[in-house]
């Protein structure tokens, strides 16, 4: 191979990793959210912060009622919810208020339900679920990009350590 085709190979792989990088930060990484800063939207429409979580052992879910992996997620949760001990779920959409309480009536989650203002995309939620898990002392421990495996007992042993 001549220099000029390893030269352009060289920065065609470099180009191809950026992209990469770049496209796992936008798609698999949670982003920072000030969690406990940030104004929602209560079921009855009402603006709210999240601050009276602060202290508490929180995990916090951005989900949508239409996917599939946020219900299946969520019905997870609920299922293992009272293993958890003394923890609030708080479940946070992008949709419309109605649709937040038509879900909430549907699936009768003993969670607590919140709408962003801004679009997911706002707060550089790309893919969801996007799960967070605060301990309880108000610090987020554990972040990720898509469906946790809540049936899995060791991960299941493991949020519970995460939530203390």
């Amino acid at each position: 191979m001549n220099r000029l085709k390893k030269i352009t190979l060289f920065f065609l792989l470099f180009i191809s990793g950026l992209i990469g990088l770049y496209l796992f930060k936008r798609y698999q990484s949670a982003p920072e959210i000030a969690l406990f800063k940030e104004e929602f939207l209560n079921d009855k429409g009402q603006k709210c912060n999240l601050e009276k979580y602060n202290n508490n052992a929180c995990i916090i879910s951005f989900y949508a009622s239409w996917c599939g992996d946020c219900i299946r997620e969520l019905n997870d949760l609920n299922r293992i919810y009272t293993e958890l001990g003394n923890v609030t779920v708080l479940c946070i959409t992008d949709e419309t208020i109605e649709k937040l309480n038509s879900f909430k009536a549907k699936k009768k989650y003993p969670f607590q339900f919140y709408k962003t203002e801004k679009s997911f995309s706002d707060l550089d939620i790309h893919a969801i679920p996007v799960t967070y898990i605060v301990n309880s002392n108000g610090k987020v421990v554990y972040k990720k990009v898509g469906a946790l495996d809540w049936k899995d007992n060791s991960f299941l042993q493991y949020a519970k350590h995460l939530l203390k």
